[in-house]
């Protein structure tokens, strides 16, 4: 029979925060065991589920007890991951499960996050393992081992989670206060070009009126000089025609 055991951890940020950095758990300062990560499949179900199936690589360590038996035994273990993303209960459900090496351990985790009971701005991550051996002799050592090494990983997958989410959601609410500044500049300098063309505008308008009272001026003075050269030659004209009539 597999040997149980489960526990909550709390994490201090909203599920909708955690949702998106669950896939950004690794790397963090406490999880050197994890060497590597990649994702294979990543699937929409129904709408409201996002799955996901990752594969990743551990360190296999050894215990020291084991060491005379175990001496051949890879110290990397490859490890699939399967979660699923439900948006609607508001669930985040994954399960990993060690590849191969099944005489030795087999170890399946299960940790389901959902919104936390007393405060809605937490999340609360319920954490459960199974670990079974079929190496005859050690088996029940190897259970024990196994599930000592799963408390000790919960509790450093918890502060490394909680690291990832501190940088995670600090870097974002980095970026959008820069949004903003970047924004409020961006309606500054549209309302300085709106004022400048506005400003443009209303010179352009005044420069029209100047115009047009130059051409009403202009006019004015064209209209009185052709008025004087016509009173001008008409007056000439009457004083030749009274000259002529003189010498007549």
């Amino acid at each position: 029979m597999a040997h149980y055991f489960n526990t909550e951890h709390v994490h201090p940020f909203s599920w909708d925060q955690v949702a998106q950095a669950i896939f950004h758990r690794y790397p963090n300062p406490f999880a050197n065991h994890v060497l590597s990560e990649d994702t294979v499949h990543r699937e929409l179900i129904s709408g409201t589920i996002l799955y996901s199936r990752r594969f990743l690589t551990k360190t296999n360590k050894v215990p020291s007890w084991g060491e005379k038996w175990l001496s051949g035994l890879t110290r990397h273990v490859p490890l699939m991951e399967e979660s699923f993303v439900n948006i609607k209960t508001k669930t985040i459900t994954t399960y990993t499960r060690s590849v191969g090496y099944a005489t030795f351990m087999t170890a399946i985790e299960k940790v389901v996050y959902r919104v936390c009971p007393e405060n809605p701005n937490h999340t609360v991550a319920l954490k459960q393992a199974w670990v079974e051996s079929n190496l005859y002799g050690l088996r029940s050592a190897i259970k024990k081992f196994g599930i000592e090494r799963f408390k000790k990983n919960c509790v450093k997958a918890t502060d490394g989670f909680n690291f990832v989410l501190e940088r995670f959601h600090t870097r974002q609410n980095n970026l959008r206060e820069l949004g903003q500044v970047k924004l409020a500049e961006f309606q500054v300098r549209k309302d300085q070009l709106r004022s400048g063309v506005t400003e443009r505008v209303e010179s352009m308008k005044e420069r029209s009126l100047h115009m047009k009272e130059f051409a009403k001026e202009t006019a004015k003075e064209v209209k009185g000089a052709a008025e004087l050269k016509a009173k001008a030659v008409t007056e000439r004209v009457k004083a030749n025609t009274t000259v002529h009539a003189s010498e007549e």
